[in-house]
């Protein structure tokens, strides 16, 4: 498995983490995990593409952990009244 791949799957397994955070109400670490996660993205992606490690997996991988990294937060978000029903409704939707 190529680095982008391991980077991509780290965010993808940071999901739960980050939803438990803001349901347990640490959200200033929720919210820099989720920044950490934004930076993997690129990371992850300047890899592939500067050293020639694109694959199935990580086009498989990447916009599935971008997915539901957003997603889950906003419905996180909305379950712990941080956002508005209509925002997460219209979002996830």
């Amino acid at each position: 498995m190529s680095l982008p791949n391991l980077i991509t799957l780290g965010r993808l397994l940071s999901v739960p983490l980050a939803v438990w955070l803001v349901l347990s109400g640490e959200t200033a670490a929720a919210f820099w995990l989720f920044i950490a996660a934004g930076l993997s993205d690129a990371v992850d992606g300047f890899i592939a593409r500067r050293f020639n490690q694109r694959s199935s997996l990580g086009a498989l991988l990447d916009p599935i952990a971008d997915k539901a990294l957003l997603v889950s937060m906003y419905v996180t978000l909305g379950i712990a009244d941080h956002l508005p029903t209509w925002l997460v409704i219209l979002v996830v939707f």
